[in-house]
């Protein structure tokens, strides 16, 4: 029976006679020998090539290989032929072996062929036969093309290499620890999706680590690795590897891993073999990912108060964010956003919300906003180096400046826009804001309301009056909005609607009891008392919240129509005050208790020598910058230190009316003489340098700041034209075209203001005298 790696052996007899060798023996042995020689080449070449051509391989030493016996023939386990780079095993045990390769096929990856390999390939060049032995077993057990012939050999080698079947036992472990059989690759993220790290893992057939595996990663999408490249060859190790890579753009990601594995290689020939044919690229696991090296920055705002007054500053809080759960800040990056300040907007604005174009610039939203009327006046700035960061920025007058912003007089609604204008951010930041990133215009949080201040000027008629009589008082109010009164609130903005009414009420202030104590109970402090016996409020009613002039008291009607009377019942002083509570559009304002045009002092019998003012400007008419003054003629009696006060208004056109306007003259002060019960003062000389009609006003003021007597803006008399060069005079408003004195007579001085009254009180006066003497002369008779 022909077997692989049998040694056939020939025993020789020699032939002798009587100790002696005869010839023919001798002829015999020979020839035997000689037969025996050429069946021994014969044997010697079962596995070893043929002698077709010359041989592909060569026979190894006997440290390759152990021997044991079929049918008394001598056979070889273990390596059984060799060439310059791998050792062959047999793997037809019934076939005659040669050294000639005839052909090369890949025996499919399989466990069994990896594990094998990895043998054949790590156990080259030992010293050790019953390795090489084992492995022959090993490869026999699972690739001899004639497994029964196999299992006689098989049974062979166990019995007579002891330890055999262990150490094949063991060497098979041993391939299955280090013998690669996959490859594994994972991601995760570093930085956003702008960073990351994909680890690589060779791992055997159970699927643990193996080191000392050349493996290689290749990126399939925008990203690079650490090198520049897309694709990075390593070693493997007992633990993961890590090869970090960053973002060039955005979209997804493939990261694949191919690595080394042990080919086993089926050799065709006359009895075919097995080697190890080198390690072949084989592709392992792949990840795929989204990478992203972009990011798009949102600004959120959120004004610090919802109402503003007038003259106040407006500040934003300011925060930064991402927009997208893909959109990530790079660590550190400063980008500094640039916000706009829109102010006086109307009631009607706020449902004029202006949403921004995809893809449009700031530049090109403000121009939008521009063309719908809407111009910023204050600006800001706010910088940040990542998201969730908040800055508390105050509006400034000009871009990048240091000047304040201040909300305006007028009432209206203000809103913010805040842009990253691309454009202006540094080259760095440029790499990864991609477009400008800008607010709507009137976004609920970042819109307020800046109100309006209000401005009350107002009188009583009587400055003085006598228990019983009616008190009255004129109001002039200015600051609301034209509208007010109109506005219903929002509340998606979180506004509230006008406020309809102002109230004004009367207090009286006092000794019942004595009214010669009144004088310590004069008004005093900008708010109203408490009431108590020596304070009361005498009533309180309602008036438009509105711009105009009211007449409180004297039958005029309140806010609702009703007539209002106002008695002076008892003595003491009685105050008007005027207030208005505020609302979202227009601040509180309130007159002041101790304002002196504001009270009136009532007295149990009026005062027969009060004085009275009549006045008259020295020219009815001037050029420009021309001198002109006012003069004051006080009769009556007034104390030490009483004074009048000259005012003089801007110069205003015709129809306009006066009191609201800056002056040329304010409150000059010209003392009276208390020992004069008739005389004259002048107020300084003025100028004005534009043409329209000046407003004098004189008002006698005692040493306490009371008011004695005064008039109204526009008395006769007591208004100036001022007229440009050629300009004919036209008649002043509310006075006869002309009134003008002869040369050789003084001008008359106007009857004004209260001075009427103070000579209405006298007569009064007398008439008391009259009947108390007719009752006298009637209890004589």
């Amino acid at each position: 029976m022909r077997s692989c790696d049998r040694l056939v052996v020939t025993h020789t007899t020699t032939l002798r006679t009587d100790g002696k060798e005869t010839l023919m023996n001798a002829k015999l042995r020979n020839r035997l020998t000689a037969i025996v020689a050429v069946l021994a080449a014969v044997l010697m070449t079962i596995c070893l090539p043929t002698v077709a051509r010359a041989a592909d391989l060569r026979r190894p030493d006997s440290s390759r290989y152990l021997t044991y016996k079929i049918g008394g023939n001598a056979m070889r386990i273990g390596v059984i032929a060799q060439d310059d780079d791998s050792d062959y095993y047999c793997i037809e045990g019934n076939v005659q072996a040669s050294y000639r390769i005839d052909g090369v096929r890949e025996i499919e990856s399989t466990d069994d062929a990896r594990r094998l390999a990895w043998l054949i390939d790590h156990y080259r060049g030992s010293e050790d036969p019953l390795a090489y032995a084992a492995i022959g077993l090993l490869v026999h057990d699972r690739y001899d093309l004639d497994q029964a012939t196999w299992a006689s050999h098989r049974d062979s080698v166990i019995r007579t290499h002891a330890g055999i079947a262990d150490r094949a036992g063991a060497l098979w472990r041993e391939a299955g620890d280090y013998a690669p059989a996959g490859a594994k690759i994972t991601q995760h993220y570093v930085r956003g999706l702008r960073q990351g790290i994909v680890e690589a893992l060779v791992v055997n057939a159970s699927g643990s680590p193996i080191a000392g595996v050349p493996y290689k990663v290749t990126l399939n999408g925008p990203a690079r690795f650490e090198n520049g490249q897309d694709s990075v060859a390593g070693v493997s190790g007992t633990q993961s590897i890590a090869h970090r890579w960053q973002a060039t753009g955005a979209g997804e990601i493939t990261a694949s891993i191919s690595y080394g594995r042990h080919v086993l290689e089926q050799i065709i020939s006359a009895q075919d073999f097995v080697r190890f044919g080198g390690m072949k690229q084989t592709n392992g696991g792949a990840v795929k990912f989204t990478a992203r090296k972009d990011f798009t920055p949102s600004l959120g705002t959120r004004v610090s108060a919802k109402i503003v007054d007038a003259g106040q500053p407006v500040v934003d809080e300011v925060t930064s964010g991402v927009r997208g759960a893909d959109s990530h800040w790079p660590q550190g990056l400063k980008l500094t956003a640039t916000g706009w300040y829109f102010d006086k907007l109307s009631p009607a604005a706020l449902k004029e919300g202006t949403a921004v174009h995809a893809g449009e610039s700031a530049a090109a939203f403000l121009k939008r906003l521009q063309s719908a009327g809407h111009k910023p006046s204050a600006y800001g700035a706010a910088s940040f180096t990542g998201p969730n960061q908040t800055v508390k920025v105050q509006g400034t007058t000009k871009s990048g400046g240091s000047e304040p912003y201040k909300t305006p007089v007028a009432a209206g609604f203000g809103t913010w826009v805040w842009a990253f204008e691309r454009e202006s951010l540094s080259a760095q930041a440029r790499e990864y804001v991609l477009a400008d990133a800008v607010t709507p215009f009137l976004e609920i949080p970042e819109t307020n309301a800046h109100r309006a201040r209000i401005n009350v000027r107002s009188s009583v008629t009587e400055h003085s009056a006598s228990v019983g009589s009616e008190l009255s008082d004129t109001i002039t109010v200015s600051g609301f909005p034209d509208d007010h009164g109109s506005f219903a609130g929002s509340k998606e903005f979180g506004f509230e609607p006008d406020r309809a009414h102002a109230q004004v009420s009367v207090w009286w202030s006092g000794d019942a009891h004595d009214a010669g104590n009144d004088e310590r109970y004069r008004p005093s402090g900008s708010g109203v008392p408490e009431e108590d016996e020596h304070h009361r409020r005498v009533g309180v009613w309602n008036y438009p919240a509105a711009n105009g002039t009211f007449r409180v008291g004297a039958g005029a009607p309140d806010a609702h129509g009703k007539p209002v009377n106002i008695r002076g019942e008892s003595h003491g002083w009685y105050v008007f005050v005027w207030q208005f509570a505020g609302d979202d559009r227009v601040m509180p304002a309130a007159s002041a208790y101790d304002d002196a045009w504001e009270r009136t002092r009532v007295v149990e019998v009026a005062r027969p020598k009060a004085p009275i003012v009549t006045t008259r400007v020295d020219r009815d008419t001037v050029k420009l910058n021309e001198p002109f003054r006012d003069t004051a003629r006080v009769i009556g009696d007034v104390k030490k230190g009483s004074y009048v006060e000259f005012s003089a208004y801007e110069a205003i056109a015709k129809g306009v009316k006066p009191g609201a306007n800056a002056k040329l003259l304010d409150g000059e002060h010209v003392r009276l003489d208390h020992g004069v019960s008739d005389q004259k003062v002048s107020s300084s000389q003025v100028r004005s340098g534009k043409p329209g009609f000046v407003y004098w006003k004189a008002t006698v003021f005692s040493p306490k700041g009371d008011v004695l007597a005064t008039h109204e803006l526009g008395a006769e008399g007591e208004v100036v034209e001022v007229m440009e060069d050629g300009s004919q005079t036209p008649s002043v408003p509310g006075q006869p075209a002309s009134d003008k004195s002869t040369p050789n007579q003084p001008a008359r001085l106007a009857d004004t203001g209260s001075s009427v009254v103070a000579l209405a009180g006298v007569g009064v006066a007398a008439a008391l005298v009259a009947l108390l003497m007719v009752a006298a002369i009637r209890r004589r008779t």
